[in-house]
C-alpha cells in the first residue's frame, strides 16, 4: 500500500513571494485542461497513496484558475439562490472544481460501510471535516454552498469558532432543517426558527467534556492570535470516537494560534490544524506527538487570493520545514478527499 510521501516538488510556474505564501501564475487554463486537472485529483484515491506529481501538476492547473477567481467572485456565487444560475456557474471554472469534490464527498459518505476499529474522514472545504465511525458521523466547521444535501446524514457538527469560513448562517440553517445538533463555544443571540424548525445549538463552556452517543469529546477554549478580540475565541476538539472505532482520538484546533494552550489527554491519531495562522507548528507537534498531523486551511475563497488564500504549496512549503517527524505522516488533503484511518496499524490510507 502507497503512502503520501512529503516531497516538494518543483512546478514551473511557481514563484516564492514571501516566506509565508506562495504565489503562482495567473495564467488561466482552459476549461478543458481544468476539467483533466479535477479528474486526476478527484481520481486520486486520497492525499495518502496519490501520485504525487501528477498530483501536484494537477493542483498547479487548479491554482492558475483560482488566481483568477476572486474575493467578489465568490461572494456573487455564494449569496446567488438562483440554483438555475448556480448550476451554470458550476459547469467551469473554480466553482466547477467546487462542486464535483463536493459530488464525490456527498456519494462516497452515503455508500461508504466503517469497519471496526476504523473512521472515515472527508475534506468538504477549507477546514471542514466529515467523521464516519461505524456508528455515527459527524461534521467540524462545515460550510458549503450544498450542504443541504449532506445535513440529514450528520449527527451533529462542532464548530471551532464564528468566522464565516468555519461556520456561517446558511449552513447553519441547512443543519437545523436536517435535524443536526451544532455544538460551539459561543451562543446565538437570540433562537434562531428555520422554516418551522429550531436551531438545535448547544454551547461547551470554555472547558467542557461532552458525549454524543458513543463519542466523548474534550473541549477547550484557545486564542485565535494575539489581538483582544481573538483571546479564548476559538474552541478545540479532542474527539474520542468510541470503543467501535477503537477509539480513535481526532484533534481539531480550528484556528489556534498558540501551541502552548494546545492540551490533550490522549495521544491523537490525527491532529488537524490551520497550517499558517501563526501556530508554531513545529512545537504543536512536538507536544501533541500525533499519528498523523494533517495540514489544513488551504484554497479558502472567501479570503483574497493575495492574502490569507493559502494553496497547497504554501502547506508543503510549511510541512517541508517539519523536522523529527515521519514524512509519510503528514498529510495535505483538499476539498473531496478521503482519509481511511485503521487504529490497530495506525494507518491512514485512501479507498
Amino acid at each position: 500500500m502507497k503512502r503520501f510521501i512529503l516531497s516538494v516538488i518543483a512546478v514551473a510556474s511557481v514563484v516564492l513571494a514571501t516566506d509565508a505564501q506562495t504565489v503562482i501564475s495567473y495564467e488561466k487554463p482552459s476549461n478543458k485542461e481544468l476539467k483533466t486537472a479535477v479528474k486526476t485529483v478527484l481520481k486520486s484515491t486520497s492525499c495518502c497513496d496519490a501520485d504525487q506529481t501528477s498530483r501536484l501538476e494537477a493542483m498547479n492547473v487548479i491554482q492558475r484558475e483560482m488566481n483568477n477567481f476572486s474575493t467578489e467572485d465568490w461572494k456573487n456565487f455564494y449569496n446567488c439562490w438562483d440554483w438555475v444560475k448556480v448550476d451554470d456557474l458550476e459547469l467551469q471554472g473554480t466553482l466547477y472544481f467546487y462542486r464535483q469534490a463536493f459530488n464525490k464527498v456527498r456519494n462516497e459518505i452515503k455508500k461508504t460501510k466503517v469497519a471496526p476499529g476504523t473512521v472515515v474522514l472527508w475534506n468538504l472545504y477549507n477546514m471542514g471535516y466529515i467523521v464516519k465511525t461505524p456508528k455515527q458521523t459527524f461534521g467540524i466547521d462545515i460550510v458549503h454552498k450544498h450542504i443541504e444535501e449532506i445535513a440529514k446524514e450528520l449527527d451533529f457538527v462542532l464548530v471551532t469558532h464564528k468566522h464565516g469560513d468555519h461556520c456561517d448562517k446558511h449552513a447553519q440553517n441547512q443543519l437545523a432543517l436536517g435535524e443536526s445538533k451544532i455544538i460551539a463555544g459561543f451562543k446565538l443571540s437570540k433562537p434562531v426558527v428555520w422554516q418551522g424548525k429550531l436551531l438545535d445549538w448547544e454551547y461547551v463552556d470554555e472547558v467542557d467534556r461532552i458525549k454524543i452517543g458513543d463519542i466523548s469529546i474534550n473541549c477547550k477554549r484557545v486564542d485565535h492570535n494575539k489581538n483582544e478580540w481573538g483571546k479564548k475565541f476559538v474552541t478545540t476538539y479532542e474527539i474520542d470516537c468510541g470503543a467501535e472505532s477503537g477509539n480513535v482520538v481526532i484533534f481539531h484546533t480550528g484556528d489556534a494560534h498558540n501551541y502552548e494552550q494546545l492540551e490533550v489527554e490522549k495521544r491523537p491519531d490525527l491532529f488537524i490544524f490551520h497550517s499558517a495562522v501563526g501556530l508554531r507548528i513545529q512545537n504543536a507537534i512536538d507536544k501533541i506527538n500525533p499519528q498523523y498531523a494533517i495540514f489544513s486551511h488551504a484554497w479558502e475563497l472567501g479570503h483574497s487570493v493575495v492574502k490569507w488564500r493559502w494553496t497547497i504549496d504554501d502547506l508543503l512549503k510549511i510541512s517541508g520545514k517539519i523536522t523529527g517527524f515521519d514524512k509519510n505522516r503528514i498529510l495535505l488533503p483538499t476539498w473531496g478527499d478521503k482519509i481511511v484511518y485503521t487504529k490497530a496499524t495506525q494507518t491512514a490510507s485512501g479507498k
